[in-house]
C-alpha cells in the first residue's frame, strides 16, 4: 500500500535533524567572524539556464549585503544531482553552497548510484524563487499552437522529439506527463542542462521543449523561439497571449520549479539564520525584484525561515516522487 503525499512527508520530515534557533551569543559572535573569506554557490547546470541567472543576480546583491565575495560554481550532470552530492560532502562551514531545485527532489529513484540524501544531508537556508515553465518550439517550426503539436505527434508516431534538461528534471517530467495525457508518442533526448537543449531545438535537431521561462524569455521575445504553451492554471505576465495548459484541459499546471538556498548538514545554525537574512534583505531590494519579475521569477512575499523550508523540501519529495511514480520514468543507464 502506497503512503499518501502527507504521510510521505511528515515521514521525511520526522527523519531529518531539525536544528534549533541560535542564540544571541551565538548569533553575535558568527556576525563578528563570518563570512571572513569568499563563498561558493555551487549550481548543478551549465551557464545560462533560468538557475544560472538567478544564481548570478542573487551572488551579486549578496556579495554587497555580506560584505565577502559570492562566486558562482557550475557543475553540470544527474540534473543537478552530482553538485549536490558534492555540496553535502563539503565542510559544514558555511562557505560552500549549493542551489537546489526540483529535480533534487527524486534523486534517490532517478539516479541512486549518488550516494547522498537531500533530505538529510543538506540543511535549508532560503527559498529564492519559483518559476512557470513553457513550452517552445523553433522559428522554423511548422509547429505553431499545442493542437499542432498533438495532431503532428499522432500523424508521425514517435518521430517528434523533445528535448530536456536531463532524465529526471522537470522538464523531462512535463514532457511525460504531456506524452501520457494526449496519447501521444514523442521521442526524448537529454540534455547537460536546458541551455545545451535549447542550442538544439533554434538548430531544428528536436522540435519541442519545456523549459523554465527565464531561460528562453529573451529568445521569446527575439523571435528565435515560438511558445507554444505555458504549464500553469492561468497565463503569466510575462507572456499575457501565452495560452495556459489548464486552457487546453490537460495536466502539468502545477508543473513550475523552484530554487532554494541549502547548506551542507551540520552548518552551525547561526551561520544559516546569517545566511537567511541576508538572503531575505535582498529579496527586498526593489530593484532586484522588478528584474527578477520581469524575467518571470516569483520571489517569497511571506516568511522564508529555514524551517519553512524544510517543510516545504518534504512536501515537494512526497509531490514529485509521486509524479515519478506515475509517469513510470526509468533511471537513466
Amino acid at each position: 500500500m502506497s503512503l499518501g503525499r502527507k504521510k510521505l512527508a511528515a515521514l521525511i520530515l520526522a527523519g531529518s535533524s531539525v536544528p534549533v534557533a541560535p542564540t544571541a551569543a551565538e548569533a553575535a559572535e558568527v556576525e563578528s567572524v563570518y563570512p571572513q573569506r569568499p563563498i561558493t554557490v555551487v549550481v548543478g547546470f551549465p551557464p545560462g539556464g533560468a538557475s544560472d541567472l538567478i544564481a548570478r543576480h542573487m551572488a551579486a546583491y549578496m556579495t554587497e549585503e555580506l560584505g565577502s565575495k559570492v562566486i558562482i560554481e557550475n557543475r553540470a550532470g544527474a540534473a543537478g544531482n552530482i553538485a549536490a552530492a558534492a555540496v553535502a560532502q563539503a565542510p559544514a562551514d558555511g562557505y560552500t553552497l549549493f542551489l537546489a531545485a526540483r529535480p533534487n527532489t527524486t534523486h534517490k529513484l532517478m539516479y541512486p548510484f549518488i550516494d547522498f540524501d537531500f533530505a538529510h544531508d543538506l540543511a535549508p537556508i532560503a527559498l529564492l524563487a519559483t518559476v512557470p515553465l513553457v513550452m517552445v518550439t523553433g522559428r522554423q517550426s511548422d509547429l505553431d499552437d499545442l493542437p499542432g503539436v498533438v495532431a503532428a505527434a499522432k500523424a508521425r508516431p514517435g518521430e517528434l522529439i523533445c528535448g530536456s534538461a536531463g532524465v529526471g528534471s522537470t522538464e523531462h517530467l512535463l514532457c511525460e506527463v504531456f506524452k501520457k495525457a494526449s496519447g501521444t508518442d514523442i521521442a526524448h533526448i537529454a540534455y547537460r542542462g536546458s541551455a545545451p537543449a535549447l542550442v538544439d531545438l533554434m538548430g531544428g535537431r528536436t522540435d519541442i521543449q519545456i523549459t523554465l521561462v527565464p531561460g528562453v524569455i529573451s529568445q521569446i521575445r527575439s523571435g528565435a523561439v515560438k511558445p507554444l504553451v505555458v504549464m500553469a492554471s492561468g497565463r503569466i505576465p510575462a507572456l499575457p497571449d501565452v495560452p495556459a495548459i489548464e486552457e487546453y484541459q490537460l495536466p502539468g499546471k502545477d508543473g513550475g520549479t523552484w530554487y532554494a538556498l541549502v547548506a551542507p548538514a551540520g552548518t552551525p545554525v547561526a551561520v544559516i539564520a546569517r545566511l537567511n537574512r541576508s538572503v531575505n534583505t535582498v529579496l527586498r531590494n526593489p530593484t532586484l525584484r522588478r528584474v527578477m519579475e520581469d524575467l518571470a521569477f516569483t520571489l517569497p512575499a511571506s516568511r522564508n525561515t529555514p524551517d519553512d523550508v524544510r517543510v516545504f523540501l518534504a512536501e515537494e519529495i512526497a509531490r514529485w516522487t509521486a509524479v515519478l511514480s506515475e509517469a513510470r520514468v526509468e533511471p537513466p543507464r
